[in-house]
């Protein structure tokens, strides 16, 4: 088995669909893909990916944290 061998994992949203492969101790953004009409940005850093779906000033995001800690994904869908 892989160093780190992930398992991927989808989060539908509102604004899209998001897929992150989940390893013991780091995440890869696998893809995301905006839903029709909203717009799509991605932020990645160290330890997190922030994949980011607006809309008509609406905006929902998700978040994958892995400092000192397995992957985490949060959704934040006002």
């Amino acid at each position: 088995m892989g160093q780190d061998a992930g398992k991927v994992q989808a989060y539908p949203v509102s604004g899209g669909r998001v897929v992150f492969s989940l390893g013991a101790s780091t995440a890869e953004l696998v893809s995301a893909t905006p839903a029709a009409g909203w717009r799509m940005q991605v932020w990645k850093q160290d330890f997190w990916i922030r994949v980011t779906f607006t809309r008509d000033g609406r905006e929902v995001s998700v978040f994958c944290t892995w400092h000192d800690h397995p992957p985490v994904v949060e959704i934040v869908d006002p």
